[in-house]
């Protein structure tokens, strides 16, 4: 098994000063984490305490094992799909020079006005010019089942008609927890994508007792954060099936607050979880 960690959940601590970059990277090596998924806009927003991570991680052994290159590739003009394509160029150039083989590309979302059906095909057609570019370095690109817009690109259907569309150099970045904002079940939605999944997000979420929460799936269910293994993701049950199908890529988690402690917690629980498979 090789265990990564998304970067994203640090980025206030690490920002703000309260995360020394070698105490991030200490806590990584003793949680058996050996590589890294940075997010660019991070990178972008405080540069230097995030290169002191990189060159760490780095001197520590880790690699990347993803690149989230943010960018909306329907937008409301060709000017702005323009823009999101530099964007991607950008990362893709960043990528290559980190060895990093996979980019995820989320944030894309219809304009208003738009079909989702509609919104589905220009995604398609943007991904498609992605996977030209990356095609180049030698990297292979990416989308998730983004939930932030459950309706959209979210359920495994939907991804699937997207990655489809786009033609057969984009790939799936299965993320566990984000298929429950579509109102499908993890080991569901594995089934569906597994020939087609490259690098795998583990999560969880569970159901907010008070109905409040801002996370809002499609039959209007409030979700919150949970530790890994402690929702409604199927954790277990979706390691143990990667592990029997002989998946061999990163298992990168996404972990919640406080970010320290959960990304302790939500390694010991895959790793208990793929020695069990």
């Amino acid at each position: 098994m090789k265990l990564s960690v998304m970067l994203f959940p640090f980025h206030g601590l690490i920002s703000n000063g309260s995360l020394a970059p070698a105490t991030l990277v200490e806590e990584m090596t003793q949680a058996g984490i050996t590589a890294i998924e940075p997010m660019l806009s991070n990178l972008d927003g405080a540069p230097e305490p995030w290169q002191e991570v990189l060159r760490l991680a780095k001197a520590a052994g880790m690699t990347w094992s993803c690149l989230d290159i943010g960018a909306n590739l329907i937008g409301t003009s060709e000017e702005d799909r323009a823009a999101a394509l530099e964007t991607v160029k950008r990362g893709l150039a960043l990528c290559a020079e980190w060895d990093c083989p996979v980019a995820l590309i989320p944030g894309t979302r219809p304009s208003e006005g738009m079909s989702n059906e509609e919104g589905r095909k220009l995604y398609s057609a943007g991904l498609r010019k992605c996977a030209d570019m990356a095609k180049e370095y030698g990297i292979i690109a990416t989308i998730e089942d983004f939930g932030v817009y459950p309706a959209f690109a979210c359920r495994s259907d939907h991804v699937l008609e997207v990655v489809t569309g786009a033609g057969p150099d984009v790939k799936v970045t299965y993320d566990n927890g984000n298929f429950l904002l579509s109102d499908e079940t993890a080991m569901h939605a594995l089934a569906a994508t597994r020939d087609l999944t490259v690098h795998v997000h583990i999560k969880d979420f569970k159901i907010d007792p008070t109905g409040e929460a801002p996370l809002k799936g499609l039959s209007n269910k409030r979700w919150i954060g949970a530790e890994i293994g402690g929702g409604e993701g199927e954790v277990a049950e979706v390691v143990a099936s990667l592990k029997h199908s002989g998946y061999d890529g990163w298992l990168s988690l996404e972990v919640n607050a406080p970010p320290v402690e959960m990304m302790r917690q939500g390694a010991e629980f895959v790793q208990q979880a793929w020695a069990k498979a």
